[in-house]
């Protein structure tokens, strides 16, 4: 059995986390013709945040954290697809951005090509393999990494927090006997990446590891870099909803999504509103609660539907209140257009 539970296949079927996406929308599509019918626009979700252009995964990341306030944000650095390296670097100087850096499709999925680069001749080489836009984000190395979902109606000035996701990174624990390369085999979240791993750590692999050593492999805070996502909705409060109220009414347009945020503590956040959001995800975005490993899979549907039901009502209130409704033309431009993109990603 020992042996079972090491197999990727075996690892990949037993835990509904790593299942294809498509399994978790099956009632949301069908949800989605009822909704549409209540709405009365099949691609209502376009004119969920009339702010946000994109088509449900399709939004620009760096054209969606211009809407934050810039105090709140990392500083980020539009690379546009063909960049020369030395260019990069003057506007990288410009902005006052040192390594560590994170460098990102401007458009992605699921954390697909993000890299934390440590110096300019990384850089160099990623830089010429980029076939999209990209974006540089100065590297946040605060300890706590979340998943706030928020969503506020149009015509109310307090919204609500339905999902909280605390971030656990990928790591190892030491037991003081065995080599690095061992405990990444013997984890069933690291072996997942072990080819990735051992290409990174090649140098540490035989290394033994102190007994309750922990060592984090990748600091990035996305589940197919291994990260757990794990279910933090019991720290929800009204002091937590009361700053993303406030934030939510500096970024018009917005009602809905998720965001990506860095911050010491959760004591931080709400003492001293010392956080950064690395990335707002709109109607596309997920409440990554249910990616919990503990989570009932017909949980994740109940939830998915539920926000999906909110979705539908925010673009209901935005048409009464003047907002154009979605053409199919329109959403089938958007469609078309990033298809092609994922093509290039990849």
């Amino acid at each position: 059995m020992k042996q079972l539970l090491s197999k990727r296949w075996y690892i990949k079927l037993s835990n509904w986390e790593y299942w294809p996406m498509w399994i978790y929308y099956i009632p949301v599509w069908i949800q989605h013709f009822w909704l549409s019918l209540k709405v009365g626009n099949l691609f209502f979700f376009l004119r969920t945040n009339p702010a946000i252009d994109g088509f449900i995964l399709s939004d620009s990341k760096y054209r969606t954290l211009q809407l934050v306030p810039n105090e709140c944000k990392p500083k980020t650095i539009y690379v546009r697809k063909g960049s020369r390296p030395g260019e990069i670097m003057d506007e990288i100087a410009n902005y006052g951005v040192q390594f560590p850096i994170i460098l990102k499709p401007d458009i992605g999925f699921r954390g697909i090509s993000v890299k934390k680069i440590d110096n300019e001749q990384e850089l160099a080489e990623s830089l010429q393999n980029i076939k999209v836009n990209h974006i540089i984000q100065e590297f946040v190395d605060d300890e706590l990494e979340i998943g706030l979902f928020y969503y506020r109606l149009p015509d109310s000035n307090k919204g609500v927090i339905p999902s909280l996701t605390i971030k656990k990174f990928l790591s190892v624990a030491g037991d003081g006997s065995s080599t690095l390369g061992q405990l990444i085999e013997g984890n069933p979240r690291a072996v997942l990446h072990q080819e990735k791993l051992r290409k990174r750590f090649n140098a540490r692999w035989n290394h033994i590891l102190p007994a309750n050593k922990i060592m984090i492999l990748d600091r990035i805070g996305n589940h197919n870099k291994g990260t757990e996502f794990r279910n933090g909705n019991h720290l929800i409060d009204e002091e937590l909803i009361s700053i993303f109220d406030d934030l939510s009414h500096k970024m018009e347009g917005f009602y809905f999504g998720r965001f990506d945020i860095k911050t010491p503590s959760l004591e931080a956040l709400k003492r001293d509103h010392n956080y950064k959001i690395l990335e707002v995800n709109g109607v596309g975005g997920e409440p990554t609660h249910i990616y919990y490993p503990d989570t009932p899979f017909f949980s994740v549907w109940k939830d998915l539907c539920a926000i999906w039901r909110v979705a539908a009502k925010i673009s209901k209130i935005n048409f009464r209140n003047g907002e154009a409704k979605p053409t199919f033309r329109e959403a089938h431009s958007k469609w078309l257009s990033y298809n092609q993109y994922k093509t290039m990603l990849h």
